[in-house]
C-alpha cells in the first residue's frame, strides 16, 4: 500500500493536472475578494447569508461559497486520473506485480482525498487573507468562540467534498473511460445537487434530500445557529457516503474484467 502511495505522489508531482487544480483553487478567491470590493465600490452592500464570504472572518466558509466549482474540478481531475490508468493500460502494469485491488482502489482514494484537503486549506487560507486585506478580519455574527466555530465549520465542509470525492472515485473505477466518467460525475453532481433544491420545495421528499450531501453544501448558510446544529447529522451522512461508495466501489473493481 505504501509502496503505490509513493508511486501515485511521484506520478502526481509530474502532472500538470495537480498544478491546474491548486490554481484554480488558488486563484479563485482572490479574483472573489476583488470583485467583491468592486461590487461595494458601486454601492452594493454584502450580506453574509447571500454572499457567503463578507471579510476575513467569514473567509473560513470559501468552501461553502465555492462548493460547486470544488466539486466540478475535483471531478474533472479524478476522472482523468483514474481513468487514464485504463486507457493507457498502466493499471496491468501494477496489478501484474501482484498488487492487491483493494490496495489500488484505496491508493487512488487517498490520493485524491489529500489532494482535495490541500486545495481546500489553501483555498481558505487565500480567502482569508484577501477579505481580510479587503474588508478587514473582522468577525461572525452570532459567534462567540470564533476558533471553535473554524475547526467544525471547515471540517464539517471538508467532510461533505471528501464523500463527493469518494463517489468521483468509485465512478471512475465503474466507468473505466475519462470521458465516460466526467458526464457522469458532471451528472451526479447536478443532479443531486440542483435537484436536491426542488424536493426540499415538496412535503413528502424534503427530508429525503438530508441524505445527498451536496444539499447541505448548497442549500445551508454554515454561519447560521439553526444550521450549526446540523453538523452532527452532515459527518454522519458524510461518512455513511464514504464508507458505502467506497465498499461497492471496491467489491465492482475486484469484479472487473481488466483488459
Amino acid at each position: 500500500m505504501l509502496n503505490l502511495l509513493t508511486a501515485e505522489r511521484i506520478k502526481l508531482f509530474r502532472s500538470k493536472k495537480l498544478w491546474i487544480v491548486l490554481g484554480i483553487l488558488s486563484l479563485l478567491p482572490i479574483y472573489q475578494s476583488i470583485n467583491s470590493k468592486i461590487t461595494v465600490h458601486y454601492g452594493t452592500k454584502l450580506v453574509q447569508a447571500i454572499d457567503t464570504v463578507i471579510n476575513g472572518a467569514t473567509g473560513i466558509l470559501m468552501i461553502e461559497k465555492n462548493g460547486l466549482t470544488i466539486l466540478l474540478v475535483m471531478s474533472a481531475f479524478i476522472s482523468f486520473f483514474i481513468g487514464e490508468e485504463f486507457q493507457n493500460g498502466t493499471i496491468r502494469n501494477a496489478l501484474s506485480l501482484g498488487r492487491i485491488r483493494t490496495h489500488y482502489y484505496l491508493s487512488k482514494f487517498v490520493i485524491s482525498a489529500l489532494l482535495s484537503l490541500v486545495g481546500v486549506i489553501v483555498m481558505t487560507a487565500i480567502g482569508m487573507i484577501s477579505f481580510s486585506v479587503v474588508f478587514g478580519f473582522g468577525d461572525v455574527a452570532g459567534i462567540s468562540d470564533y476558533f471553535s466555530f473554524a475547526i467544525k465549520s471547515f471540517s464539517t465542509l471538508y467532510l461533505l467534498i471528501l464523500a463527493n470525492v469518494s463517489i468521483y472515485v468509485m465512478i471512475s473505477f465503474l466507468s473505466k473511460n475519462s470521458g465516460i466518467s466526467l458526464i457522469w460525475s458532471f451528472l451526479y453532481t447536478i443532479g443531486t445537487g440542483f435537484g436536491a433544491g426542488i424536493f426540499q420545495q415538496t412535503k413528502h421528499f424534503k427530508y429525503v434530500t438530508n441524505w445527498y450531501t451536496e444539499s447541505f453544501l448548497f442549500y445551508s448558510d454554515f454561519a447560521r445557529p439553526a444550521d450549526i446544529t446540523q453538523f452532527p447529522e452532515m459527518i454522519m451522512v458524510s461518512l455513511i457516503t464514504i464508507v458505502l461508495s467506497s465498499t461497492l466501489g471496491i467489491l465492482i473493481f475486484k469484479r472487473t474484467d481488466i483488459k
